[in-house]
């Protein structure tokens, strides 16, 4: 019934790489509901059962005050289509109907209220996003017929965590806060458009500030806003250690599109990210294959295949001629974000990667550093 309902909407199939256009559009998107069964366990811990989607925000009957603490574990997965996804990839939560919309970062989820009022929880489809920090719904996808998911999520208040898991929350806390490693890296920040997760962190190893990705099945954007004029001299150079590569296939293709990369947004919307490619060859240019992100992404590729994994590469490139002949049109005139990209949801296999000496230099002259 699910399958054949979405193929009367859509009039496709919905193959994995055909699955990510049906979320593009707020018209006409088919997505999930919920069941608005809510069973407390007890006072402070309740149930929460999620296997429907289009209803939305969905309250969750826990009233919060600022800085109250709270952790949701999350268990069960989402499989479209062969896309399989996991809690922390789909699932956001705010307090009160005007609260900031945020994401699981990881499945099971310890958090701090930022304000007063009534715990609410959503599944958010991929390649759907929202623009405001509520986190609102068109109307056209609440109305859409419904997708069984299966998802069954245990809210606990402070009171109600066990020994295990305070210990687990203080951990979180400490490295939230600080301490050997800085996540996010300093300066970045998670891009809000997709959320937080825990692929990227900062550290200090041997005077050098490294910033790193660890992928394990998640998706991880981090920001660092600049405002930086653009020259035709302009030089992006940067230093990157692949230690592996996620793709399984072409990373021009949906199914593919899995990698690691550094990035330069500029004031005409579009970025420019350079990459190591396992399948293409050096000097490969392509748009993002992804739904709303090709009509704003470019990739690049600098290094490919396995030769010179797992050691220190330089790369120094000329913006405005990258951008020309990756992207062309008009030219843009500033840099307004230098981004850091790692996604492997596709084909989830492990990578990782590293980079260090970020630096914009204009004739002979350095305008960044990092």
């Amino acid at each position: 019934m699910q399958r054949r309902m979405l193929v009367k909407i859509h009039k496709s199939s919905l193959r994995p790489t055909a699955f990510w256009g049906l979320f593009v559009a707020c018209v006409g998107i088919s997505s999930m509901s919920y069941s608005d069964a809510i069973t407390a366990n007890n006072s402070e811990i309740k149930k929460l059962e999620l296997s429907n989607a289009l209803a939305g925000w969905i309250k969750t009957g826990i009233l919060l005050e600022v800085s109250d603490p709270f952790e949701i574990d999350a268990r069960g997965m989402w499989d479209a289509e062969g896309l399989i996804l996991a809690p922390r990839h789909v699932l956001w939560y705010r307090v009160n109907k005007d609260g900031t919309a945020r994401n699981f970062s990881r499945d099971n989820l310890f958090a701090v209220s930022e304000g007063n009022g009534e715990l609410e929880v959503a599944i958010r489809p991929p390649s759907f996003y929202w623009f405001d920090k509520q986190g609102t719904f068109p109307q056209e996808m609440l109305e859409a017929p419904e997708i069984a998911v299966s998802f069954t999520l245990e809210i606990r208040q402070s009171g109600a965590l066990d020994s295990v898991r305070q210990s687990e929350a203080d951990k979180n806390l400490s490295q939230m806060s600080g301490g050997s490693e800085d996540r996010p890296p300093r300066n970045f920040e998670y891009l809000t458009v997709l959320g937080e997760s825990e692929v990227w962190s900062g550290r200090v190893v041997n005077n050098e500030y490294y910033v790193s990705a660890k992928l394990e099945d998640d998706v991880g954007i981090i920001k660092m806003p600049v405002n930086i004029e653009l020259s035709e001299t302009m030089l992006f150079s940067f230093d990157w250690l692949y230690e592996s590569l996620p793709a399984a296939a072409a990373e021009t293709s949906i199914a593919g599109h899995d990698y690691l990369s550094i990035a330069l947004e500029f004031d005409n919307g579009q970025d420019l990210t350079w990459m190591w490619s396992k399948f293409l060859p050096k000097g490969t240019s392509f748009r993002c294959p992804l739904p709303w992100w090709s009509e704003r992404e470019t990739h690049y590729v600098l290094d490919s295949g396995s030769d010179g994994l797992g050691k220190w590469n330089s790369h120094s490139r000329n913006i405005l001629d990258d951008y020309a002949e990756a992207v062309a049109g008009e030219p843009p005139k500033k840099i307004v974000g230098i981004w850091l990209i790692a996604n492997n949801l596709f084909a989830k296999q492990d990578a990782s990667a590293s980079f260090r000496n970020i630096t914009l230099v204009d004739d002979d002259e350095q305008v960044f550093s990092y």
